[in-house]
């Protein structure tokens, strides 16, 4: 969850069109997962989202699609499961997780 929101606010930190509409998507596809992990992140983003709202440096059209992001969100994410059924296809004690951030040093087999 920590490289999702970092993802999120460096798409958000300086909006374009393209970022803002690319973040959305984003939180349309993880945003179930997010509010389950981590409430008070998504709601940080939510926040971010509202203050580009308002700033309105955007396109109509961006705005728009911010508005139906906030549809979703109040429909708890109903129509963006957060694993869908036919993928998931590894049983949870067989799954490995790897944690990292944009900024970590990745350390490379060659």
């Amino acid at each position: 969850e920590i490289l999702a929101l970092q993802l999120l606010t460096l798409l958000l930190e300086k909006p374009t069109d393209d970022s803002v509409e690319v973040a959305s998507n984003f939180v349309k596809e993880c945003g179930a997962l997010l509010a389950e992990l981590t409430p008070q992140g998504l709601h940080a983003i939510f926040e971010r989202f509202r203050a580009i709202l308002h700033e309105g440096d955007i396109d109509k059209r961006v705005q728009y699609t911010i508005e139906a992001l906030f549809a979703v969100r109040k429909s708890k994410f109903a129509d963006h499961p957060t694993i869908h059924p036919d993928l998931d296809l590894v049983e949870s004690d067989d799954q490995i997780t790897h944690e990292l951030g944009l900024d970590d040093e990745l350390d490379k087999e060659e």
